[in-house]
């Protein structure tokens, strides 16, 4: 874990700041994972998301040594538009998950804010990162190629929301 302590605080790209999530962040938060759109696809986040779900993970950062999450936030108005993250699992390299709330999808923010995170874990001597993505999420793919992953195996997902349907496991190598 002492990569995840190793990424910067912040991170600028031309159009945002990922930054850690704060209490503040949790209206937006809600409000962006709140929706079928983004959470279905999704391994793991809650639907409904409910305040309590926001403020644990807004909590959980400050005692989670397997994951570095970081706020999505527009330099313009710095509020929260998504997240973008590593989880760091011992002899494994590091997965990169990412989720955009929807009227903020499709201006290349999601692809921005990956590549941003991935130049930060590049310059910390990461050289491998991993990724999964649905088959039939095709725009997180397109994302995910967009900033040099390729897809190195074909499976069927096991978690519960998706179990059985196809999934890609992807990976970045510096």
């Amino acid at each position: 874990m002492r990569l995840r302590n190793a990424l910067p605080e912040t991170i600028a790209t031309e159009r945002l700041r990922l930054r850690t999530p704060v209490l503040s962040d949790l209206d937006a938060l809600v409000e962006g994972i709140n929706n079928w759109n983004v959470a279905g696809p999704t391994a793991s986040l809650a639907f409904p998301y409910l305040p309590e779900h926001g403020i644990e993970f807004i909590e959980q950062f400050a005692r989670a040594p397997e994951q570095r999450p970081y706020a999505i936030a527009q330099k313009t108005d710095n509020r929260l538009i998504g997240i973008v993250g590593l989880k760091f699992a011992d002899e494994h390299p590091p997965e990169l998950a990412y989720w955009i709330a929807e009227p903020h999808w499709g201006q290349g923010f999601a692809g921005e804010a990956a590549l941003g995170l991935l130049s930060a874990a590049t310059e910390i001597g990461i050289d491998v990162i991993k990724a999964r993505v649905l088959g039939s999420n095709s725009a997180s793919q397109r994302v995910l190629e967009k900033t040099g992953f390729v897809v190195i195996e074909r499976t069927e997902s096991v978690v519960e929301r998706h179990k059985g349907k196809p999934l890609l496991i992807l990976e970045r190598r510096r």
